[in-house]
């Protein structure tokens, strides 16, 4: 246990009240101890992810009946704009957090006064530029949320910090806690607006009372109090790999959303509204069934940065189980979503729908996108995300220019096209930086995608015979997942072998639990 006190140059009685961090020795092994850390941490985190997906589905249903496409787009190029603001804003600093060998006082204490520092900096700057570049996009109307939002970036900042600490021990239970609290609050702050009749400004307040909610929580979460050691040359020290994650964080933001601002200026922000609901269904499935291993494997990672063959076993094992739930999700997403996102949203959102299927053809570098990232970093090379990054962006943004007066469909094809594109690229830094090579991936992957392609095919075929029988749109989608939800648990035991093994492990784990009781 390392007190951030320590080294203050405080007084002993000051010193004495600080609150600890917690603070442990790198572990060299993917051993059981690691093994268990990881796999808790991805259960809070997956309870984190489906309740705030939750709280998030739920409370959009509730607003897409009140809210139009327009109101949707303008919003979502506001919330462009910001999650730029918030990236820059944190500088990669937090981040740091987890991959540092050792938490000092005078670290934690540099980062949470760097970050702040770089939140008010970048709110007031983002504050003065709001009308002047939304009108010139078009799009004046999205001035005053823009304003709100940028505001909000010091409150972001101020919990930031404490829960980096947190996750550096795995504490994703304290995170879990955190969403449902502010996405239940938030939520509830949207819909009453909305039936108010405050539209486009009932999803502003969803974010300002979800990002209060989240620094309020994550202060009682980690009761640590900021320190006096900031330090300038710690600040350098660090600033190569925070500069390179934060680079490289905004060039990934602009690659999945810089669409959104070439088609509100050539196709209109209606068309963003359509756009970015259909990519908010695949989200979805992404949140539920990727980025709670994701989001872990960094800690993970990190712990084995210096042992590469632990390193590529913990690599395989998250990609395998994070590839059973994702391939199914979005192979059976695609197949219904035509049916599946008019019947929640409405019908005014059923092109979304259309979009929806061809994103999900994005199945396997979709997924495996998300573990590329966390190796890289785990392992120092910062650069290395920058420049493929950079080039994904380059790409996404040739593309789209070429595409947007074809329309929003054109447009969803040249993305999935750029996923295909540049995923030979990943497996290669890989295998070239990390020694991980595509064999390992393909071991991780070739079952569930052999297993999802059979669900796919067979729940198809289903549609297809029932739908002339079937007059309700709700009963014939439910029957299509749960016939979808059937195959892939025959498939998948019947293709694996890991999946077999692991399946008698936990029935012969249960068994003696029943026996003993």
């Amino acid at each position: 246990m390392t007190s951030i006190a320590a080294g203050n140059p405080a007084s002993e009685e000051t010193q004495a009240r600080q609150p600890t961090v917690a603070d442990e020795d790198g572990d060299v092994a993917y051993d059981s101890k690691l093994k268990t850390k990881t796999r808790n941490s991805v259960i809070w985190t997956i309870i984190r992810l489906a309740s705030n997906q939750l709280f998030s589905f739920g409370v959009f249903v509730v607003l897409a009946r009140f809210l139009s496409p327009h109101d949707v787009g303008t919003f979502a190029i506001v919330t462009l704009f910001s999650e730029l603001a918030r990236i820059i804003a944190n500088g990669g600093l937090t981040n740091y957090v987890v991959r540092a060998r050792k938490l000092t006082p005078e670290l934690a204490d540099t980062i949470f006064w760097g970050n702040m520092g770089l939140a008010v900096g970048v709110a007031i700057l983002v504050m003065a530029l709001a009308y002047p570049l939304l009108t010139v996009l078009g799009q004046p109307t999205a001035v005053g949320p823009m304003m709100v939002v940028a505001a909000l970036l010091p409150v972001v900042a101020s919990g930031a910090t404490h829960m980096a600490i947190r996750l550096r021990a795995f504490g994703h239970k304290s995170m879990a806690i955190r969403s449902m609290l502010s996405g239940a609050i938030g939520g509830a702050a949207a819909i009453a607006a909305a039936f108010a009749g405050w539209g486009i400004w009932s999803l502003v307040v969803q974010r300002v009372v979800t990002e209060v909610v989240n620094a309020i929580v994550s202060w009682h979460a980690h009761r640590w109090l900021p320190g006096r050691c900031f330090s300038f040359a710690t600040l350098r020290e660090i600033r190569g790999f925070s500069a390179n994650l934060a680079v490289t964080q905004v060039i990934f933001l602009a690659m999945t959303r810089a669409q959104d601002v070439i088609v509100g200026a050539t196709i209109g922000a209606a068309a963003v509204g359509i756009y970015r609901t259909a990519w908010r269904m695949t989200e979805l499935i992404t949140n539920g069934a990727i980025q709670p291993f994701a989001q872990v494997a960094v800690q993970t990672f990190s712990r084995l940065q210096d042992n590469a063959p632990d390193l590529a076993k913990a690599y395989r094992g998250m990609v395998f189980a994070s590839s059973m739930m994702s391939f199914p999700a979005l192979v059976g997403f695609g197949v219904v979503a035509r049916e599946a996102v008019p019947l929640v949203y409405g019908e005014q959102w059923r092109d979304a729908g259309i979009l929806a299927q061809i994103f999900a053809l994005m199945v396997v570098p979709f997924s495996l996108n998300y573990f590329a990232a966390p190796v890289l970093s785990a392992i120092g090379r910062g650069a290395d995300m920058r420049w493929m990054a950079t080039f994904q962006l380059c790409l996404t943004l040739g593309l789209t220019w070429f595409a947007a007066p074809y329309g929003i469909v054109a447009v969803a094809w040249v993305y999935v096209a750029r996923a295909y594109l540049t995923f030979p690229l990943q497996l290669w830094l890989l295998k070239r930086r990390a020694g991980i090579g595509f064999g390992v991936t393909f071991r991780a992957t070739a079952a569930p995608f052999s297993a999802s392609i059979i669900m796919g095919a067979g729940t198809s075929l289903f549609m297809m015979l029932v739908r002339p029988h079937i007059g309700s749109e709700a009963v014939f989608v439910g029957a299509s997942v749960t016939v979808g939800a059937v195959l892939y648990a025959i498939a998948l035991p019947a293709i694996s072998a890991e999946t077999r093994q692991m399946l008698v492990r936990q029935f012969k784990k249960h068994w003696k639990k029943g026996a003993k009781q």
